[in-house]
């Protein structure tokens, strides 16, 4: 991080919100390469602005890297959040440490306080359900919750050779150019703008930025409401960003613990600062239609690597595998 803390404004939010090419908002499927020409069109602003704030991201230590992953369902496998509850705050770096080390460990989100939301991929839900009671025996880990299943999208191709090289060569480069991503791999960047566009379309390969929201002069608030069945998700959202005027919809996900009839709905919300945090769960919980509020203080994403790596390395993907139904989760 640096030492002068980022002040996000709505420009950051709508960037964001930009940077998905066709799919909600959620912590995969961001393209780092749509540039800030093209989002400064869509948003009617100066390109010099867009590219400012982008600058400002990674120059802060918000934007710490960008990690590449395989979807999980070219292999045949299925991702899921667990919830994962240290014996104390000052044990969490000890357990980041040791889920790191699970298989099929792939991302880890740190909330301030005692939680951590641990992204796993297993080859199929009793393997999910093999990782949760594994993560239960950790040291330093008092509670976990059931896995809670990504949705699977379906990959339009498998992965081809030169697919593989080209994914390898994103991991250790994400951010390079085109041009000279093709010539590390050894294609013409004709072919690999080709061969990107594929991945990326085809919903073979997901970026996923890596933010560290301790470079962030406000709190980032998760914000999960458990909604009365028939309550529209529109109002809630206007009602909220009216009073905190930085929110993200993530849109809707599975409550957690599942309960019949009952829908959640998922926001990111930066409040004016720290002492506006209780405000913000009573007034979240006081909606209408609102049966239950849960908020959480993101801190930091943790990247693993171990996983996607030794896919790359274990040949081609199977191709005879099919998505299998989950709730989202943003």
């Amino acid at each position: 991080m640096s030492g002068r803390p980022l002040r996000l404004e709505a420009l950051d939010l709508d960037i964001f919100r930009e940077m998905y090419r066709s799919s909600p908002v959620a912590l995969t499927g961001i393209d780092p390469r749509l540039s800030a020409n093209r989002i400064a069109q869509r948003l009617r602003v100066g390109r010099a602005r867009v590219a400012g704030r982008l600058r400002a991201w990674s120059a802060s230590g918000f934007l710490v890297q960008y990690d590449v992953w395989l979807n999980p369902a070219l292999v045949g496998g299925q991702g899921a959040w667990l919830n994962v509850r240290a014996d104390a705050p000052r044990s969490k770096g000890a357990v980041l440490a040791r889920l790191g080390l699970v298989e099929g460990a792939v991302t880890a989100i740190e909330f301030l306080g005692e939680w951590v939301s641990f992204g796993c991929v297993a080859p199929d839900p009793e393997g999910l359900v093999r990782v949760r009671d594994l993560v239960r025996g950790l040291a330093g880990v008092r509670e976990v919750d059931d896995p809670t299943p990504w949705t699977p999208v379906r990959p339009r191709h498998a992965l081809r050779p030169l697919d593989r090289r080209i994914v390898a060569a994103l991991r250790e480069r994400p951010t390079a150019t085109l041009r000279a991503t093709a010539q590390r791999v050894g294609v013409s960047t004709r072919t690999m703008t080709r061969r990107y566009a594929e991945l990326i379309e085809g919903s073979a390969v997901w970026f996923v930025p890596v933010f560290d929201f301790r470079a962030i002069s406000y709190p980032c608030v998760s914000v999960l409401l458990a909604l009365r069945p028939g309550t529209a998700a529109a109002p809630l959202a206007r009602r909220l960003t009216a009073r905190y005027p930085l929110t993200l919809d993530f849109g809707e996900t599975e409550p957690s613990p599942p309960s019949e009839g009952v829908v959640a709905h998922s926001f990111l919300v930066i409040p004016p600062s720290a002492a506006h945090l209780e405000e913000l769960e009573q007034f979240a919980a006081s909606l209408d239609g609102v049966v239950g509020a849960e908020t959480n203080v993101w801190v930091r994403m943790h990247p693993f690597s171990a996983w996607v790596d030794r896919e790359l390395a274990a040949g081609a993907p199977r191709t005879d595998a099919r998505p299998r139904p989950s709730a989202r989760r943003a």
